[in-house]
């Protein structure tokens, strides 16, 4: 096959630092790796920003103040022209109305819009932001499906590429460091359960909380290690002070560090109630040979097959995330049946390599869709 080399533009309204902004900056990475050129646009000042300049990739800063804002058509417009943009991909709502006329206005090849949430979309004549692109990529197949059957996107417009893992850093070969966990506070031989998520509502700490109080008598060493920042951290410190789990619950804050996080770890758990997609940190759990707990919303249960992969706990149920969890640290031969068959499902179909070659091939197959058109 001929190799054909792309100069693609990503567009991002968010100012946050998440799961689908880490999307964004590894397909890049990948990209770059792979010697297509890639450009970020985004907001002065976001926290994709920051990573794409520690990252060496290209990024313009672009004030999107919304769906609506002529503004920023014209400086996208200038970025697709300036770079010789030939693939736009949008990501947030807010970026791909403003992308979405710049490309069609500066008559880019190929407009690709992602959608990483499993949200669901209100059909409307004005709501044409899924009838702009050329294809539409979502991070799960659940996702996918809901687009056909609800919204009437052509089943081959649209395709599912989970976020890949980069196996270069979740790897289980890496050893526990002792002085990680006297950094964190937790006792030598104590059972850790780890939750990665940025700290907001829809991530349902307080069900976390909940199963850690429930399980307090049982598990009376056992530490929860809450990794992440947000907007809930005042909220979560006082549910955490008022189940008095102060000895017991570590808010890390931010990190940087979650593969060495991981594997000091003994479960992972992730208690969303709706919204998801395929969540980078359970794939990166996965990947590290960690056995998950989560609920079946969104595309989870994509990634975990229950009693195979992982186990999965009724939604918004703190007692069913307890009786789960408990399992597991109960039974350490469940832990590594699950954390190695966890990992191999991963390498099956969610690394890196694996998103970046079915993005390049969705590509192809919308160009030479459109040239036979």
């Amino acid at each position: 096959m001929e190799k054909v080399s792309y100069s693609i533009l990503h567009t991002e309204w968010s100012d946050g630092w998440g799961g689908q902004e880490q999307r964004i900056i590894l397909e890049c990475r990948k990209m770059m790796e792979l010697g297509h050129k890639v450009v970020i646009a985004c907001q002065p000042g976001s926290g994709i920003l920051q990573k794409a300049v520690e990252s060496g990739i290209p990024v313009e800063e672009v004030v999107m103040r919304g769906s609506v804002d002529p503004v920023a058509v014209w400086s996208l417009y200038r970025v697709i022209r300036k770079h010789g943009i030939n693939v736009v991909s949008t990501h947030s709502g807010k970026d791909s109305w403003p992308a979405g006329f710049a490309a069609k206005l500066a008559r880019v090849e190929l407009l690709v819009r992602t959608r990483h949430l499993s949200l669901p979309i209100r059909n409307g004549f004005f709501n044409f932001v899924y009838r702009m692109p050329d294809g539409i990529v979502t991070t799960g197949e659940a996702i996918r499906d809901t687009m056909i059957a609800d919204n009437g996107i052509a089943p081959d417009k649209i395709v599912s590429i989970a976020t890949g893992v980069s196996l270069d850093r979740f790897d289980p070969g890496r050893s526990c460091a002792p002085q990680l966990k006297r950094e964190l506070g937790i006792p030598e031989g104590a059972p850790v359960v780890t939750m990665v998520a940025v700290l907001r509502g829809m991530k349902r700490h307080d069900l976390l909380i909940a199963a850690a109080s429930q399980l307090r008598a049982q598990f009376p060493e056992a530490r929860y290690l809450v990794v992440g920042d947000g907007p809930g951290r005042e909220w979560l410190t006082g549910l955490v002070r008022e189940a008095a789990l102060e000895d017991r619950v570590i808010m890390a804050g931010y990190r940087n560090d979650i593969p060495e996080l991981l594997a000091i770890s003994d479960v992972f758990v992730l208690t969303s109630d709706r919204n998801e997609g395929v969540p980078q940190s359970i794939s990166q759990a996965m990947a590290m040979g960690r056995p998950v707990v989560a609920s079946p919303v969104g595309s989870i249960p994509e990634l975990i097959l229950d009693g195979r992969t992982g186990l999965l706990a009724q939604a918004g149920d703190a007692a069913s995330f307890a009786r789960a969890i408990g399992r597991l640290l109960e039974e350490q031969p469940l832990r590594a049946a699950l954390g190695k068959a966890a990992r191999s499902h991963v390498l099956a179909g969610y690394t890196d390599d694996i998103m970046t070659r079915k993005t390049l091939n969705f590509y192809r197959f919308l160009q030479d869709k459109k040239r036979a058109a």
